[in-house]
C-alpha cells in the first residue's frame, strides 16, 4: 500500500483504537490485575464524556471489571463519528456526534439516565450534567450510589448544591494534577494554536487567561517555544505563583493590546466580553481551552464584527475599524475541537485514577456530598503510573 491510499474507516478506526490500548498501558494494567475478579460485576454506570478513542478504552476497561455503560457525548463539538459507530456495538448505549446542539446534549443524558429502568448504579461525569440532571424533578427518582465529576467547571457547579448522593473529586486526580493538566491539555493546547494558525510562536506574545494548571501547563511550554507570555489572573495567590515563576502578570485591560495570541483556561464564563473587543490588536488569534464555549463571547463577538469562515479551524471577525481578529474552533474547547486532543499516555493517567476510585469507593458508604479520591486508590494510581514510565516505585525505599 502507497502512501495515497485510504484504509476502510472502519479497519481505520480499529487500527485506532488497537494503538490507543498499546498507548494506555496504565489501564490494560489494571484490567490486567483486576479483571478476573470483575469488581465492578452488576454495576450499571452512565457516563457523560467526549467519545473519543481514548475514553473508549476506558470503557473498555470498565467493562471488563464487569460494569455495563451507557454513554452520552459532553460537548457538541468533540465527538469522534467514526468511534462512536464502533463503540456502538460494545456497549448498552452511546449517544453523540459531532456539532450536535445543546438541546442535543440534553437528549443524550436523559437516553443515558433511562436506559436502564432502576437508573445507574454509578456516574462518571464531565461538566455535571448528568448529576444536575439527577438532581431534577424529572429524575428524582433515581439516586446512584456513587459518582464522580472530573471538570473544574463540574465542581464549582456542585459546590453550591445539596448533594443527595456522594460524588468523588476526580478533578483533584493524581493523573488529572499531576499529568493531565500540566503537560497534556496544555501540549495539545500550544500544538493546536501552531498547527491551526500555521504560524511561528517564537517571538510572538501570548496571553494566558488563568493560572491553574492549564495555564501554568500551557505558559511553560510556550516560553519554552520561544513565545513572550503575559499572565493575567484575579486569584492573588495564582498571580504570586505566576510573577515568582518569571511571568509578567497584568490587568486583562493592559495585557489585551500587547497580545498577538490570547488563550482563556480559566473554567467561567465570559472573561473575554464585549467591553474588550475595542482592545484587541489587529491580527490577534482567539483560542479557549475551557471545558465550556462560553469563556469567549462568541455571541457578542458575532454581533460586534463581520463574521467570515477563514479557514479550517479558523474564523474571522472584522471590526468597522478595519480590525481583524482569528477565532479557533469557534470558541470551543480547541484542542479537542480541531486538534487531535491529549496524548492517549495523558487520558491514559487521567481514566486510571477515575477507575481506580470507583473500584475502591464503591463500597465505602461515603455520605451524600463532595470527597476527595481514596488515599488508597491515588497511591494505587501512582504506582501504576510510574510503572508505564519506568519507575518501579517499590525499589525507592
Amino acid at each position: 500500500m502507497t502512501h495515497q491510499e485510504t484504509l476502510d474507516p472502519v479497519i481505520e478506526t480499529m487500527n485506532r483504537l488497537t494503538r490507543a490500548s498499546l498507548e494506555m498501558p496504565v489501564l490494560g494494567g489494571i484490567a490486567a490485575q483486576l479483571g478476573g475478579e470483575a469488581p465492578l460485576k452488576g454495576e450499571r454506570i452512565a457516563l457523560c464524556g467526549h467519545i473519543t478513542e481514548a475514553t473508549s478504552i476506558q470503557v473498555r476497561t470498565l467493562i471488563q471489571l464487569g460494569a455495563e455503560i451507557a454513554w452520552c457525548a459532553s460537548s457538541t463539538s468533540t465527538t469522534d463519528d467514526a468511534i462512536r459507530d464502533v463503540m456502538a456495538g460494545e456497549v448498552a448505549q452511546i449517544f453523540g456526534k459531532r456539532g450536535m446542539s445543546d438541546a442535543d446534549l440534553t437528549m443524550g443524558v436523559d437516553e443515558v439516565l433511562s436506559h436502564w429502568s432502576d437508573g445507574p448504579t454509578l456516574v462518571l461525569d464531565e461538566g455535571a450534567r448528568l448529576i444536575r440532571a439527577l438532581h431534577s424533578s424529572k429524575w428524582a427518582g433515581l439516586t446512584p450510589a456513587l459518582a464522580a465529576e472530573k471538570t473544574p467547571e463540574g465542581i464549582g457547579v456542585l459546590t453550591d448544591m445539596e448533594l443527595r448522593f456522594p460524588v468523588l473529586k476526580s478533578d483533584k486526580s493524581i493523573g488529572k494534577r499531576l499529568v493531565d493538566n500540566p503537560h497534556g491539555t496544555s501540549q495539545s493546547l500550544l500544538d493546536t494554536i501552531i498547527a491551526i494558525t500555521r504560524g511561528l510562536m517564537a517571538g510572538k506574545t501570548l496571553l494566558v487567561c488563568g493560572y491553574g494548571r492549564v495555564g501554568a501547563g500551557l505558559a511553560h511550554k510556550a516560553r519554552g517555544s520561544g513565545a513572550r507570555v503575559l499572565i493575567a489572573e484575579t486569584r492573588p495567590t495564582r498571580a504570586l505563583v505566576a510573577v515568582l515563576n518569571g511571568y509578567e502578570v497584568l490587568p486583562l485591560t493592559d495585557a489585551l493590546p500587547q497580545a498577538q495570541i490570547l488563550c482563556t483556561v480559566t473554567g467561567q464564563e465570559q472573561i473575554i466580553t464585549n467591553v474588550h473587543f475595542d482592545q484587541l490588536r489587529d491580527g490577534a488569534v482567539l483560542a479557549n481551552g475551557g471545558h465550556l464555549p462560553t469563556e469567549i463571547d462568541t455571541k457578542a463577538l458575532s454581533k460586534a464584527a463581520a463574521e467570515s469562515p477563514f479557514a479550517h479551524g479558523l474564523t474571522q471577525f472584522r471590526f468597522a475599524d478595519g480590525r481583524t481578529v482569528y477565532l479557533i474552533a469557534g470558541g470551543h474547547i480547541a484542542n479537542l475541537s480541531v486538534g487531535n486532543g491529549n496524548p492517549n499516555e495523558v487520558m491514559d493517567a487521567t481514566f486510571s485514577s477515575q477507575v481506580l476510585s470507583l473500584v475502591m469507593a464503591r463500597e465505602s458508604n461515603l455520605a451524600p456530598g463532595l470527597h476527595p479520591l481514596p488515599e488508597s486508590s491515588e497511591a494505587e494510581a501512582a504506582r501504576h503510573i510510574a510503572g508505564s514510565l519506568g519507575l518501579d516505585v517499590t525499589k525507592l525505599k
